[in-house]
């Protein structure tokens, strides 16, 4: 999710908490510790601007595991202690820590991928059921901030996670309907769109990938698809290539695509997800160049 959603569901944990007894500074220290830990896992967010293997390696990897969360809230709590003493470490790193699973689950649910099982498994997990700025999200917290004066902070707030609850079983349900009208497909991804009730669905079979789009409310139409090739060239790049290894590595399924030149071989990967909008967007090549004759044929031997 884009990390105004992240901080807004941060504050949504502490003001749904209803903490009693704290002092103005106290309440404070709380809140931030809340926004912290919900923003922290993108703390490897710097890995952006160096290079895209780094990138790929590094990025919502074991800042985003289930398994590392606990510290990942306590560095929360630490970073909010620098500034304000008054706070509980054990209230706030609670109120962090949940503000942390926040972060992974509404991750894990859109298209990018989440690294929940950092370090043992590398894959990354994506639900594909909320864009990554997600509109209905963003209403129902303006909603809860226009009616927070009127019904107090915890009542609205416990409001708008119900209501936030009650949206993202909708959209799972939606996505699950779509994926159920594709049979006899070896997978099937939805991917959510900015539009609410708008996916693109990526349905996997053997070496093919078909495209469609649609809603509950239109039905599926096939907009395209793309075959996967097989050919030594492939492992051959990502045999040479870390950025193409950590790219597959990142991608819960990815395509291949060879064109073939007089000295050599361009072999692209790319996420099947974006192919139809984006199809540079996680996706890179590789030139593998032919090998000579001399280094192709066995080595001659002469008779003695």
């Amino acid at each position: 999710m884009d990390n105004l959603t992240h901080g807004l569901l941060g504050y949504a944990v502490y003001a749904a908490s209803g903490i009693k007894g704290a002092t103005k500074k106290e309440r404070l220290g709380y809140a931030a510790a809340a926004v912290v830990g919900a923003e922290i896992p993108d703390i490897e967010g710097f890995t952006t601007f160096m290079e895209q293997e780094i990138y790929l390696t590094w990025h919502r990897a074991i800042t985003h595991s289930l398994f590392f969360s606990p510290l990942m809230a306590l560095l929360a709590v630490g970073i909010v202690a620098l500034f304000n003493r008054s706070i509980h470490w054990g209230k706030a790193w609670l109120l962090a820590w949940v503000a942390t699973l926040t972060h992974l689950f509404s991750d894990w649910a859109n298209t990018w991928g989440t690294g929940l099982l950092e370090p043992f498994v590398d894959g990354r997990y994506s639900l594909g059921i909320l864009p990554i700025v997600d509109l209905i999200i963003l209403l129902i917290f303006a909603c809860g901030f226009l009616m927070k004066g009127k019904y107090g902070r915890v009542r609205t707030f416990r409001g708008v996670w119900a209501a936030l609850l009650l949206y993202v079983s909708l959209q799972a349900g939606h996505a699950a309907w779509l994926e159920s009208r594709l049979t006899g497909v070896e997978q099937t991804t939805p991917v959510a769109q900015l539009v609410p009730t708008q996916y693109q669905l990526v349905a996997k079979d053997g070496d093919h990938f078909h495209y469609y789009a649609g809603s509950l409310f239109t039905g599926l139409r096939k907009i395209g698809e793309s075959r996967s090739e097989s050919h030594p060239a492939v492992e051959k790049a990502l045999a040479a290539d870390g950025e193409a290894r950590a790219l597959v590595r990142f991608l819960s399924s990815h395509g291949t695509e060879v064109e073939e030149s007089a000295t050599g071989y361009r072999v692209r990967f790319y996420d099947p997800r974006f192919r139809m909008q984006s199809p540079s967007l996680l996706s890179t090549q590789v030139i593998v160049p032919k090998e000579s004759p001399k280094e192709s044929s066995p080595p001659q031997t002469s008779d003695p």
